[in-house]
């Protein structure tokens, strides 16, 4: 009998229900291999925290501390990477949408994951070249095998931070659900990424010719002066005393301190192989006149060939140091023990040396006193126990412009160029500064100069410019305690005599000289494309002298859109106490400086901007913009 039940019908699966199904399955696959992302940040905060601590623990002198850092930084980024770049990673940077981040979270993993490679190799390196256990250098000597190891691991840094740079640089600047997150993290990254990689691109030229100046290939002989800001000469300090260096494979021997007062045939004029171009070398010349050139490049290769011409040796370079500088290297170093004049330290080094010659007054003994102290630099020098704060010191002495180095060989001498440590001028095209006095009549009465430049610029619409300089002189000498008359000169006078030697921009030209008011006949000659005067002035104790010049500069400003941009650079002269500056620059009418000015620069919101600053210690410049 037929059954009364009536057959329910089969439900068919619909293509949409299918679809539906696996997208919903695909979801739950892709939160699954979504999972080890949600502890990606924190491995990345973490890692960049152990960095941190590292590079505290290397300021501080723990290694040890360091390095356990960045092993844990290691640890903490293996984790990130592992959680980004396996197959999760993989499926979700092809998801619509959702890609872009996971594509940027796991370049931002492979640029961490290169930095914390850049601090196993620091960390590696640091004990070679820092401190008592340091293979690099050990008595003075290096190893010019460990220098060059060394050199490969640096490249192999350069080539780390740039896929480092590589990776971060792709990353977007916004995405969908994070927005700008990702950006803001690249960009902190890309902030300290880019001084280590424009550091490494620096010195870049530099290791290649380290080992050959450090005698790799040949034996190789320098000169190491040090100079007395005292007696000033256009370079800065009067180079007195010296000792020459040999370096044969990296190993260190000096030879006979000597001065240039004592030493036999320094003290008679003599002829030498004339730097092409400078006109401060004329005829027979003492060789102490050697360094009168402003630029060290002039000056190293007159000092050069003036030795060369008393010892009859090729020198391959210069390294000049003053008195100043010297006194922050033993910061740095550690006190001294110098005989007569007792412990020297950074804090006691320049008043005891050359601000005493009253409590002092053996010539002889002084001599004996500079001869033993040339040979400390260089010891220090190569001590090896903090090159770090070595590097720092000579490389600020080097923008003070009272540390430099001079090399025979073109690409050498480029190569330590470009790190600012071959105390070369500015090179601008626009408004300058430079300011240089010289000592006629021996004495040490510079170590009272106290000077101010000052500067009332009138710019024009087409950026050239009339400038009016004065530059006042004070000679802050204190009451002479001889019991003989002032000779006015010599050791102990307080009367100084000057020859003061502004030197403009290029292409520009004196329109007048005046000193103290009273107008000056003066033949201006050309240094390289800059022309100078140098009067000389006389100081009695206590007075004061003001050298005042006018002149046109043919491009002290460029145009910027619409608006006019001011350029002007600053050499200092290596002083014990540094100049003053004072600087007004008056845009033409109808302009308005604008806001944003550097360090020093003040506006009252017209078209005058201002510059004061009461020590001009380092080489700078500045651009200053105003607009209609």
């Amino acid at each position: 009998m037929p059954s009364s039940r009536r057959a329910t019908p089969r439900r068919l699966l619909r293509p949409a229900t299918v679809i539906g199904g696996l997208l919903l399955l695909l979801v739950v696959v892709l939160a699954l291999l979504a999972i080890p992302f949600l502890s990606a940040p924190g491995h990345a905060e973490d890692a960049r925290a152990e960095l941190t601590a590292a590079k505290d623990a290397l300021d501080a002198g723990d290694t040890e501390a360091a390095v356990a850092a960045v092993e844990r930084a290691r640890s903490e980024t293996d984790d990130l990477q592992g959680s980004v770049q396996g197959v999760g990673g993989d499926v979700w940077s092809w998801v619509p949408v959702a890609g872009g981040p996971v594509r940027d979270v796991r370049r931002l993993g492979n640029a961490l994951d290169q930095l914390v490679g850049v601090a196993e190799t620091g960390v590696r390196i640091l004990p070679q070249v820092r401190g008592e256990e340091s293979t690099l250098v050990d008595n003075g000597n290096v190893d010019i095998d460990v220098l060059e190891g060394v050199i490969d691991d640096l490249r192999e840094v350069s080539t780390r931070l740039a896929d480092a740079q590589a990776e971060l640089a792709d990353v977007a600047d916004s995405r969908a659900v994070v927005g700008d997150r990702l950006a803001e993290a690249r960009d902190q990254a890309q902030g300290e990424v880019a001084p280590l990689a424009d550091g490494l691109e620096t010195i870049d030229p530099l290791l290649d010719h380290l080992p050959k100046v450090l005698g790799r290939d040949a034996s190789r002989q320098y000169l190491v002066a040090l100079l007395n800001p005292a007696e000033m000469l256009y370079s800065g300090g009067t180079p007195q005393t010296f000792v020459p260096v040999d370096l044969d494979r990296g190993r260190l021997s000096m030879g006979e301190t000597v001065d240039l007062s004592t030493a036999p045939g320094t003290r008679q004029p003599r002829y030498w192989k004339k730097v092409k171009g400078n006109p401060l070398h004329r005829g027979r010349m003492k060789p102490a006149l050697a360094t009168m050139a402003p630029d060290w490049e002039v000056s190293g290769n007159e000092l050069a060939n003036a030795w060369r011409s008393l010892r009859g040796r090729r020198l391959a370079g210069v390294v000049v140091i003053d008195v100043v500088a010297l006194s922050k290297l033993v910061e740095v170093t550690g006190p001294i023990e110098v005989p007569t004049l007792g412990t020297l330290t950074g804090d006691n080094l320049v008043e005891k040396l050359i601000g005493s010659y009253d409590d002092y007054p053996d010539p002889a003994a002084r001599k004996a006193v500079n001869r033993a102290l040339a040979p400390v630099f260089v010891e220090r020098l190569l001590s090896g126990n903090d090159p770090v704060g070595t590097g720092r010191v000579l490389g600020e002495a080097a923008d003070e412009r009272r540390f430099a180095l001079y090399f025979r060989s073109p690409d050498e001498q480029a190569a330590f160029d470009g790190l600012g440590l071959t105390g070369r001028l500015s090179d601008t095209e626009h408004d300058y500064i430079g300011v240089f006095t010289q000592n006629k009549v021996p004495s040490k009465s510079d170590y009272w100069q106290r000077r101010t430049v000052s500067t009332d610029v009138a710019l024009r619409e087409d950026g050239s410019a009339r400038v009016r300089m004065e530059v006042e002189v004070h000679n802050d000498s204190p009451p002479y305690v001889q019991p003989v008359p002032d000779p006015q000169q010599g050791y102990f006078t307080r009367w100084n005599t000057l020859s003061i030697a502004p030197f403009l921009p290029t292409g520009a030209t004196f329109d007048s000289v005046e000193v103290d008011g009273e107008p000056v006949e003066t033949s201006p000659r050309s240094f390289f494309g800059r022309y100078f005067i140098r009067p000389e002035v006389r100081f009695a104790p206590q007075a004061r002298h003001t050298l005042a010049v006018t002149y046109d500069v043919p491009a002290a400003a460029v145009r910027e859109g619409d608006g006019l941009a001011y350029r002007l650079a600053l050499d200092p002269q290596g002083m014990v106490d540094p100049q003053d500056v004072r600087v007004r620059v008056a845009f033409p009418r109808g302009y308005a400086v604008e806001d944003d000015l550097p360090d020093g620069w003040s506006t009252r919101g017209g078209r005058v901007a201002t510059y004061t600053t009461n020590a001009l210690d380092v080489a700078d410049s500045f651009e200053i913009v105003a607009r209609p």
